[in-house]
């Protein structure tokens, strides 16, 4: 896995520091409200609360609207102050350990939540700032652009956005802690944006200066060094900075050991670092590769002491151990919509052809991948599924092979080209299964974004394992089939 050797990069050049979790930042976090003029929008029976963190490895939780409008969330933080958002009506509220606050939304005037308790000064002026026009999270640009121009447009658009906050601190006068939490904040976009920028322009082959990369770390580090605050916007600078790193040092892997060994000195001292492997740990957790974790559990605990990190990669791990030993709530969820109450959540028709994909092979265990006709990793898997394929009877194992490339020439060709046809291997062409609107909400349903994508099915119809690990190459895809089998 692309995830381990990276990983023993991180071990061999990063200290560590102890902290542990206090009882002060355990405490349990209460946000209640009422709903106003529910009337207005009748069909809205429930609100989701986002704890962050890294992309698609957030923390969800559901509130029914009760039939007075009341709704409440529970929740632990594990840090001194963290930014959560109560989804499409108060993007942006900061909670502190012990806090209770009280949320009030009319449904007639969605842009003005009125929140109140022992955060609630707090929140007043960053709902001003975040939800008033003077904030901004995503800065447009061109990937195309020169680093030069690319440079010069960002500082500029920076410098707009420091303006509209001098605007709103002149106006409010908010006190020292808005002031840096606002600046924070702008920073931490700023830096987001530059680190996306860059990892666009190594994939592209551009060349890039390694001073100046070692220089951008460490100006970035500032913005972690303390433990006790935690924005949503952090993680999304996370995942920026892992990716430019990763593939800056795969761009320089044929040079010495020494300009190796260089570039990463900077991370030696870095704040960042805690976050940099919570991030590689969360990304093998989430697609069910737990063996990633248990190999660099000692690792993990001594690099990674930030609470919040911790705590969050501790639930997501025993989420997934959960998952893979008792399967079928969460296939329940993915198939029928079910919550482990056996309430139906929405309509789901849109999933019509999975399940008469399922009923064709009822009775078997099912082995489904998903890929595109411009997708290398997917490519790269096609052999390895043709000696998957021939290693067991089609009258036990189903092997169903979906292509949702737009090209259908393209996708015959590669058929022909590593002689798929004819394999046993169900071969099918998007559009011959299911509709694009079907499709993309299926997609969405799973949460599956990129490609290649695989499902593992038992002979009862359970979603037994699913996400970007089980490839037809990877050793363990086969002792799960055979395990199943026996």
């Amino acid at each position: 896995m692309k995830y381990l050797w990276i990983l023993s990069i991180f071990l061999c050049c990063i200290s560590c520091k102890q902290q542990k979790p206090t009882e002060e930042i355990m405490k349990e976090i209460v946000i209640s409200g009422q709903i106003l003029n529910k009337e207005v929008y009748p069909n809205e029976k429930k609100l989701k609360l986002v704890i962050p963190f890294f992309p698609q490895q957030e923390t969800f939780y559901i509130s029914a609207i009760a039939d007075d409008g009341t709704f409440s969330f529970r929740f632990p933080s594990y840090t001194s102050l963290c930014e959560v958002s109560l989804c499409n009506y108060a993007e942006h509220l900061y909670v502190r350990p012990g806090d209770s606050l009280h949320v009030e939304i009319d449904f007639q005037d969605l842009l003005h939540p009125r929140i109140t308790g022992t955060s609630g000064n707090l929140n007043k002026y960053m709902s001003l700032f975040t939800d008033g026009g003077y904030y901004r999270m995503s800065y447009p640009y061109d990937k195309n652009a020169s680093p030069e121009i690319f440079e010069e447009t960002l500082k500029t658009e920076y410098n707009s956005r420091l303006e509209r906050r001098n605007d709103f601190l002149k106006k409010y006068s908010p006190g020292k802690e808005i002031e840096k939490y606002t600046a924070d904040l702008l920073l931490i976009d700023y830096y987001s944006t530059l680190f996306g920028y860059t990892f666009q322009q190594i994939l592209k082959g551009n060349d890039i200066d390694a001073d100046k990369y070692k220089k951008l770390l460490s100006e970035a580090n500032s913005l972690f060094v303390s433990d006790d605050i935690v924005f949503a916007n952090q993680f999304s600078l996370v995942k920026n900075i892992c990716n430019s790193f990763h593939a800056f040092q795969y761009r320089i892997s044929e040079n010495t050991n020494s300009e190796l060994d260089e570039l990463l000195k900077p991370l030696e001292e870095n704040a960042i670092k805690e976050y940099l492997y919570a991030y590689l740990i969360g990304s093998s957790l989430l697609i069910n590769d737990t063996t990633c974790f248990t190999t660099h559990r000692q690792a993990f605990d001594s690099i990674v002491q930030n609470s919040y990190l911790k705590q969050n990669i501790l639930c997501l791990y025993k989420k997934k151990v959960d998952y893979l030993n008792n399967p079928q709530s969460i296939s329940d969820y993915m198939l029928y919509g079910y919550y482990p109450d056996n309430t139906m959540t929405k309509n789901m028709s849109f999933m019509t052809s999975v399940h008469h994909l399922l009923e064709k092979h009822k009775g078997k265990v099912v082995y489904i991948n998903f890929w595109t006709t411009t997708c290398p990793p997917c490519l790269a898997e096609m052999e390895p599924l043709k000696k998957l394929r021939e290693q067991y009877s089609p009258r036990e194992v189903a092997m169903v092979s979906i292509c949702d490339g737009r090209n259908r020439t393209a996708y015959e060709q590669i058929l022909e080209r590593f002689s798929l046809n004819n394999r046993d291997i169900d071969c099918i062409f998007w559009e011959d299964w299911i509709d694009a609107e079907d499709y993309r909400r299926v997609m969405q349903h799973w949460n599956m974004h990129s490609h290649p994508q695989y499902l593992l099915i038992n002979q009862a119809g359970v979603i037994v394992n699913y996400g970007t690990i089980l490839r037809p190459s990877y050793p363990g895809t086969t002792q799960k089939i055979n395990e199943l089998l026996n």
